[in-house]
């Protein structure tokens, strides 16, 4: 049997790769198509936008390999299943359950695998990522100047009227930055260009006029001729700059498993120290209304009181969000772990039902159920985060019904087994 495990786990290894390679490739094409003129339109250094797709390679791995499990196992038991290499090994006692034992516990190895992805390297990799998005976003566009377009700088406006490779013809640069006079500059010829430091730009105008005018005395006008003229501009945001991410703060899916239990135990212990607080608030001011109060003080008396609650009732609800919110992404993080466990249990018996030892029934089939799984995972999410469900059930629901799933192929194809062991007897 040893044989027959190894056999059927190295057909696996083709198909999975090739399932996990295709959904990641589709999430990269997405993400891409979301932020690719952010990152090809910024000049920014190839290094600098493959490692921040190399960051965003984590969160698509870890949806890719339950895909990649379900899609090698419906494809391999499906061409066994064509091929007769199934009927072979029924035939030899081998049952469908024994068939599976390899896949299975190479699925509980992925299912680990994830967890501890999930828990160490993808929280890591996804706040990295926002980080470097966030500095990626605020870096200006590379500046191109067009000619018969106005260009606004620091503090300057500039018109080149036409361009000729890196010389600029006819231009003409407003100085807006000053409020006491205004100054125009026109020039034949200008080149401009940054720093090296990439913290100002540099202006070079040559054969022009300068005229300055004060606002406030309209009679002192002044005007100067130039072969050469030097103008510098700071150039805010054009250098990229990374910023250090540990000032930035965490969101939920940049935690820990154990950093979240932390958040959820000190939103429940708030809650309760609420509680107290209202039932002590309570206690205390219906003890004091029994000590008697005039028809006058009652209005007095109740409103206080009622703006307290309210108060502390906002107070408790917002730890209430903040404790489903984190206990959610902590279920989320096992329940896509366990999906590779389930469509293993699902794809293989499928593979073994309907004979699709073909690229286009296996695709159609792992497509199906990936698509409601998917649909499942982004509902349940929604439902728990806004208080209609239980974050458990909002983050397993979708696992439960392809482990039913599961089970019922499985219980077919037993019958199937037991079907062929009466005949062969």
């Amino acid at each position: 049997m040893r044989i027959a495990d190894r056999y059927i786990l190295r057909r696996h290894a083709g198909p999975f790769a090739f399932g996990t390679g295709v959904v990641m490739f589709l999430f990269l094409m997405q993400f891409l198509v979301r932020y690719g003129e952010q990152l090809l339109g910024k000049g920014l250094p190839i290094g600098i936008i493959l490692q921040l797709v190399g960051l965003n390679l984590a969160w698509m791995f870890v949806l890719a390999v339950p895909m990649g499990a379900l899609f090698a196992s419906v494809y391999v038991f499906g061409m066994l299943a064509a091929d007769h290499e199934a009927t072979a090994l029924k035939s030899a006692g081998v049952s469908a359950a024994q068939m599976m034992r390899s896949v299975l516990l190479t699925a509980l190895g992925l299912t680990g695998m994830l967890v501890w992805f999930n828990d160490r390297v993808l929280p890591e990799a996804n706040h990295q990522a926002k980080v470097l998005l966030a500095d990626v976003q605020r870096k200006r566009p590379t500046l191109v100047l067009e000619p018969g377009r106005f260009v606004q700088l620091e503090g300057y406006t500039v018109l080149a009227r036409a361009k000729y490779g890196g010389m600029l013809l006819g231009v003409t640069l407003y100085d807006v930055a000053r409020s006491d006079r205004i100054a125009v500059v026109y020039a034949d010829t200008a080149w401009l260009r940054l720093s090296t430091g990439m913290s100002r730009f540099l202006l070079e105008l040559r054969s022009g006029e300068l005229h300055e005018q004060e606002r406030t005395n309209w009679y002192r006008y002044r005007r100067v001729r130039f072969e050469r003229m030097w103008v510098q501009i700071p150039a805010r945001d054009y250098a990229f700059v990374r910023s250090d991410a540990r000032l930035f703060a965490r969101g939920e899916r940049e935690m820990s498993i154990a950093q979240m239990r932390e958040i959820v135990e000190h939103a429940r212990a708030r809650q309760r120290e609420l509680l107290q607080q209202m039932e002590e608030l309570l206690r205390t001011h219906l003890e004091h209304a029994t000590g008697g109060i005039g028809s006058g003080g009652v209005a007095q008396w109740i409103a206080p009181v009622r703006f307290r609650l309210e108060s502390l009732s906002a107070e408790y609800a917002e730890a209430e969000r903040q404790a489903r919110q984190y206990l959610v992404e902590i279920h989320k993080k096992y329940a896509i772990a366990a999906a590779c466990v389930l469509f293993v249990l699902a794809g293989a018996p499928l593979g073994l039902l309907t004979r699709g030892g073909n690229f286009g029934t296996s695709a159609l089939v792992s497509l199906g159920f990936y698509v409601f799984y998917w649909a499942a995972l982004i509902g349940g999410e929604k439902l728990a985060d806004r208080g209609y469900i239980s974050p458990a059930v909002g983050m397993w629901w979708g696992n439960a019904v392809v482990a039913l799933l599961a089970l019922n192929v499985f219980v077919r194809v037993q019958r199937e087994a037991w079907s062929w062991s009466r005949f062969r007897r």
